[in-house]
């Protein structure tokens, strides 16, 4: 049996908000490297869910990327692709968590 004890869930926008709307993302791309990067530390197995969110009286939907792991942990991995791509991504925070925990990181935009 194998036990995987961390679940690490890392929330992607789908839409940016600029000028006083929602722009949707181009994410195919920028997805794909996300899962390549995490696939190539070892992280081969993940889930990926839409879900509708709810911020500053904004509503929109986003990607939650799942993952479970028992030795290392992928937030780093996600951390630099998520600053790498916020010219595109066009966020002023982005989240993770991590068991029950939410990690809000603000970005300098």
């Amino acid at each position: 049996m194998i036990e995987l004890s961390e679940k690490y869930v890392f929330h992607i926008p789908m839409y940016r908000y600029a000028d006083d709307e929602l722009i949707p993302i181009e994410l195919d791309d920028l997805l794909d490297d996300l899962v390549l990067k995490l696939g190539d530390d070892g992280f081969d197995s993940m889930y990926v869910t839409k879900a509708k969110s709810f911020y500053k009286s904004r509503c929109f939907d986003e990607l939650l990327l799942t993952i479970f792991s028992s030795s290392s942990s992928p937030e780093d991995i996600f951390k630099k692709w998520f600053r790498a791509n916020n010219d595109i991504l066009g966020q002023e925070a982005f989240a993770w968590e991590c068991g029950n925990s939410l990690f809000i990181e603000s970005l300098d935009v």
